[in-house]
């Protein structure tokens, strides 16, 4: 069993928590970044062309930062596992749960996004 102070686990856990945030706030600005490029080109009825290399660029870091995200989410699961072997196994950090994702369109209907 590995033995960790518990103020250590709180860096570590508040750390990913702040990484999560900025890869997810990159992957929504990236997606905002691509879809403006669309909007001003269209709006300015620029030849398709025009714009085309920007878009690609950006499209490339979108997927870069999409590629990211899975990445922590990997390092995150790790993290997990340390802590789970760990006198921290007990202590809840506010670490997502290791089950799959699913999703409620109301109160009646549950989506399961995983599959």
């Amino acid at each position: 069993m590995h033995d960790i102070e518990p103020a250590a686990g709180q860096v570590v856990a508040s750390d990913t928590q702040k990484s999560v945030e900025a890869v997810d706030q990159a992957v929504m600005s990236l997606a905002h970044l691509c879809a403006s490029i669309v909007e001003v080109s269209k709006a300015s009825r620029l030849p398709i062309s025009t714009a085309q290399g920007a878009l690609a660029m950006a499209g490339t870091g979108l997927t870069k930062a999409i590629s990211s995200r899975e990445d922590l989410s990997r390092a995150t699961r790790e993290l997990i596992k340390i802590q789970n072997a760990s006198n921290l196994e007990t202590v809840a950090f506010g670490c997502p749960p290791l089950h799959k994702a699913s999703a409620r369109l109301s109160d009646d209907v549950a989506v399961d996004l995983a599959a």
